[in-house]
């Protein structure tokens, strides 16, 4: 049995209770970690940038992302992903990435080199 984080329990929670709400490009990025989450118990390095990389290629570009999310996180409290957000940031933007999503679109660089160095 794959025991959750409190973090990843408010995801899966938030992705069910408000699946009916999210925008399709939010819903299809939610149910790619959600596959990931129950695919890989402890996942290494090498999964952690195959999942960036893969919803980096869903997403396109960051207009996409603005689209569904607004610049001001309209979705944040009930977003699967606002369950990561870190405690005393309400919301993610282009501006603010704190949230998955925003966070591979605005950096995709972020990727660590040294391990392929």
């Amino acid at each position: 049995m794959t025991h959750y984080g409190l973090q990843t329990m408010d995801f899966l929670e938030r992705m069910e209770k408000f699946e009916d709400e999210l925008p399709p490009l939010l819903l299809d990025l939610a149910r790619l970690l959600q596959r990931l989450i129950g695919e890989i118990e402890r996942p290494q390095l090498e999964d952690i940038l195959r999942m960036q990389a893969d919803l980096r290629r869903l997403i396109g570009d960051s207009a996409r992302l603005e689209a569904a999310c607004g610049t001001e996180g309209k979705l944040c409290p009930h977003c699967p992903f606002g369950a990561y957000l870190p405690s005393g940031f309400p919301y993610a933007s282009p501006q603010q990435p704190l949230c998955l999503p925003w966070i591979v679109v605005t950096q995709p660089e972020s990727q660590p080199q040294s391990a392929s160095q």
